[in-house]
This record gives C-alpha cells, structure tokens and sequence, in this order.
C-alpha cells in the first residue's frame, strides 16, 4: 500500500493582500489529510471519511468524468488524474482519503464542521502524490495545484496547496514559496469561533470591491506585509491587524465577523494581538504575544465565552510517505 499525509494550513499575515502580489506568511499546521491507494481486480474502489463519499467505478468510467464537475471523492479523483495529464489506468485500485482531523471535535473522535485550516489542499497533495507513486509519474507541486484549481472550481493564490506540499513556515508571494522561520520570540493559539467560513463569497465580494474603486486601505495592508517580512515583531502584527480591519470595514467584506468582533474585544482585554486567518467570516483566528502568560489569561476568557482552542503547532514535515 502506497499512503501519503499532507499537512493543513493558517494564514499568519497576507490575506487578500497576496492577491494584489504582497508576501505572505503562512504556517503549516499539524493537523494531516492522508490518502492511501493499492492496486486492486475489480474496478476503481474510491472512500472518503471526513467529508463521506464514496464510488465504485471501472477505470473507462472515472476517465470519462469531467474534471472539476463531478462530485465528491470521485471529482477528487479525476481532478488528480486531469492534473497528472489523463495517464493510462490499471484495471482497478483501492483509493482512501482521510481529512477527519480537519473538523471541530476531532480530538475527541468526534466530526463537527470544518475548521477551515486547507483540507481540500491537504487532500489534494496526498492524493495527488500517492497516485502520482501508483502511476510512476513524478510528483511536483503543480500537480496538486492544478488538481485544487480544478476541484475548487477558481484560480486563488495557491498558498493553501503550497503549505502543504512544504510543511513548516513559508513566505508566499506570486506563486512561490520560500522556506522561513517563525520568529523565536512571539508565541501563538488558534481559536475557533464555532462557524465554517465560505471563503468563496469572501473573494468574491473582495474582487468586487477591488474592482470598484479606492482601495488606498489594500495597498496599506500589502505595504504591512512586506514590513512584516523585514521586522516580524507584535508592533507590526498589531498594526497589520488594525489595517486588515479598517480595509474590512471599508470594503464591507465581512472578515470580522460577530465571533471575530467577540474574540477581538476579549484579546484587547489580554492585551494580544488577534486577528482572522484567511478569508475570515468564521473558521479560525491566531492570538499572538510575546508573553505566554497573556496568552492563558485570553484562552480563559475565551473558554467562558464558549470559544474552542485548538491545539494547532507548526507541521514538522509537508506531504511525505508514510506507510511502505
């Protein structure tokens, strides 16, 4: 059996920013979507668990399917295969993919919503570099990249499917992706607000307004990024925080949702910086300080207030092997 793992992701500084070409700093996290596959007699055996799907279907069948319009652990599937150029099949394989760690109460064995950390990059990356092994083709991240643009049906930065392929902490910035280090003196928690974010109609709003008119609030966040880079201290992701929300506020684009506002106002009280990862309108946030015991006094109030912490680390190690 051929099985590969691929880490999820949080958007530390730079969303939408990355968008308008500015650096972004995104964390792996250790949080592992892991696909497996084996040949098999019997046709194309294909299960998902995280989000349930499931087929059985000859090789012609799965070929025939159209790349980023069939559903479910099928449209993942062929979405790989598109990416990988359509390359002949065997006869039959057992393929599985697992993203349960990537749902609220998966510490507990339990699945609740999306947590929004990049399952549907995660998934890709693993799927993509196990068949990618099963079909003797080598693996690179545009793979999984065209893979993620075809099932998600839009372009985006690729930053979710580069995490993935990397593991650590990389500076993201017009579709490359270059190994960086968290910095040693600023410690973090994620916090979930209880609510899935649909990231799509955040762009889509977002691409609007960037259409419309004034967006001097943009090109000041984008100018805290490449700052952020040169001098990454809490002054700047304080000042980097405040700008992503007065760009909100301008554009109306619903970053900071009612959850966002609640865990804003608590981290204020901490005395931390806290602020939306990503597209923002629900998923996860990050608190950051340099004093750890500040960071306990927000997971307290936090925890009263019936948010969830997650315990979410930098990922060790991006899409590897992990079973012979």
């Amino acid at each position: 059996m051929i099985e590969y793992a691929a880490p999820g992701k949080a958007v530390v500084w730079g969303e939408y920013a990355v968008l308008e070409g500015a650096p972004a700093l995104v964390m792996a996290v250790d949080r592992y979507a892991t696909a497996s596959v084996q040949s098999a007699d019997g046709g194309w055996q294909l299960d998902a668990t995280g989000f349930e799907s499931h087929a059985n279907l000859s090789a012609d069948v799965l070929m025939r399917l159209r790349p980023g319009q069939a559903e479910g652990v099928a449209g993942l599937i062929r979405s790989v295969l598109a990416a990988l150029g359509d390359p002949p099949l065997p006869e039959g394989a057992v393929v599985r993919t697992d993203t349960r760690n990537f749902h609220a109460g998966s510490e507990g064995g339990g699945a609740g919503e999306k947590l929004g950390i990049g399952s549907s990059a995660a998934i890709c990356t693993a799927a993509s570099a196990a068949i990618a092994e099963l079909l003797d083709i080598k693996f690179d991240p545009s793979i999984p990249l065209a893979a993620h643009r075809l099932l998600q049906g839009k372009a985006g930065s690729g930053l979710d499917v580069a995490a993935a392929c990397a593991g650590g902490v990389i500076r993201f910035q017009s579709g490359t992706a270059v190994e960086t280090v968290w910095p040693a003196n600023l410690h973090f928690r994620y916090f979930w607000v209880g609510k899935a974010a649909k990231t799509t109609e955040h762009l889509a709003r977002f691409g609007d307004w960037r259409a419309s008119g004034d967006t001097s609030s943009l090109d000041a966040l984008c100018e805290t990024c490449e700052r952020l880079f040169r001098t990454p201290d809490l002054a700047g992701l304080a000042e980097y925080a405040e700008r992503l929300k007065f760009m909100d506020d301008r554009a109306h684009l619903g970053i900071f949702s009612e959850a966002h506002n609640r865990l804003h106002a608590l981290a204020n009280r901490a005395q931390v910086v806290y602020k939306p990862c990503g597209a923002g309108g629900g998923d996860i946030g990050i608190a950051i300080s340099d004093d750890l015991s500040l960071l306990d006094e927000l997971i307290a109030l936090a925890t009263q207030d019936e948010f969830l912490t997650l315990d979410l680390e930098i990922a060790a190690h991006g899409v590897h092997r992990i079973r012979s």
